[in-house]
């Protein structure tokens, strides 16, 4: 198997670009290199981590989810009203409702693009809305906290094991998941087939309808893990939680090679994207420049990994075309 100049550049040279400014910050900045800070990157980029791990699966399948912050949200807030004062069997009760309401959700999702044929992009959206609803009716805009025993849990996101964050061993978790459904199971290469045609996928006889329905769940899954992280980085449920995570969980996973409109993309990709994402933002944060400034910089990122991805398909196109 060959790769064509297009499909180098769009699979290592935006990532390229992305390593230089790391790189010089570990060579020029003692700040960046300690390993408190290093460790800091790793258990910020978690959380993004975990729901770009969901992403990734769903984006090889050719689709979207734009309400995987909203789900973190609402997974957050079940929790924290399940936990009570942090008795075993509530905060086991608290960690089912989180992860138990995310994959919910996903599910009604994947029934609404599968059974209903309505645009990934458009069913998310909605569904965005509706669960931030749910999130403010429920919660009357007020902050659930933690009661008791419960208030704990922050030491899930904020806790380190030696240098370690607590939090990154999610990520390495949510990480073999991952690898694991795609590389190891069946699903994971009907995946890849569903995304390269789902055409020629239904009419190979692949469960395609059944497939989205799954997938999409274990997003919402993922997304669940996740509003756990954020409720135990606060010991509170916010209503503004997971506000933008959708945005950098698809900015890492493009960066990391995913194919907009499916068909191809690896895990291994979406971890650097994550961390590459996390270390910008870190460097940024070191240099004291402006929060208001940074969701800027990162939708500069999207939008030029999106135009190099582009090209470089098109590129590809052309240079197979002239080869045949």
């Amino acid at each position: 198997m060959t790769i064509n100049g297009a499909g180098l550049l769009k699979r290592y040279g935006f990532m390229t670009a992305l390593l230089l400014p790391a790189i010089f910050l570990l060579i020029v900045d003692e700040r960046f290199r300690s390993a408190q800070n290093l460790s800091n990157v790793l258990a910020q980029s978690s959380i993004v981590g975990i729901v770009a791990i969901g992403m990734t699966l769903v984006m090889i399948l050719g689709g979207f989810d734009l309400s995987v912050g909203a789900i973190a949200a609402l997974s957050g807030l079940c929790a924290v009203v399940a936990f009570g004062h942090g008795d075993p069997l509530h905060m086991a009760l608290g960690v089912g409702a989180a992860i138990g309401c995310g994959i919910a959700i996903g599910l009604v999702n994947g029934v609404l693009i599968s059974r209903l044929a309505i645009n990934p992009l458009i069913a998310t959206l909605a569904m965005a809305s509706i669960v931030r609803g749910v999130v403010l009716i429920a919660s009357e805009g007020t902050i659930y906290r933690a009661q008791g025993d419960a208030a704990a849990i922050t030491i899930i996101a904020l806790g380190r094991w030696h240098v370690f964050p607590i939090a990154g061993f999610f990520f390495i978790g949510s990480i073999i998941l991952g690898w694991f459904i795609l590389k190891r199971m069946r699903f994971g290469h009907y995946i890849y087939a569903i995304g390269g045609s789902e055409t020629a996928s239904t009419l190979a006889g692949l469960p395609v309808s059944r497939m989205v329905i799954v997938t999409y769940a274990i997003v919402g899954g993922f997304a669940g893990v996740a509003g756990l992280l954020l409720l135990a980085r606060t010991g509170s449920a916010l209503t503004n939680a997971g506000v933008g995570l959708e945005l950098e969980a698809i900015t890492a996973t493009v960066i990391g090679g995913t194919r907009l409109g499916g068909g191809e993309g690896a895990i291994s990709g979406t971890v650097l994207g994550v961390l590459l994402l996390g270390v910008i933002r870190n460097g940024l944060n070191l240099n004291g420049v402006s929060p208001f400034w940074q969701p800027f910089i990162i939708g500069c990122i999207l939008l030029i990994t999106v135009v190099v991805s582009r090209r470089a398909d098109s590129g590809g196109r052309r240079s197979r075309a002239g080869f045949l």
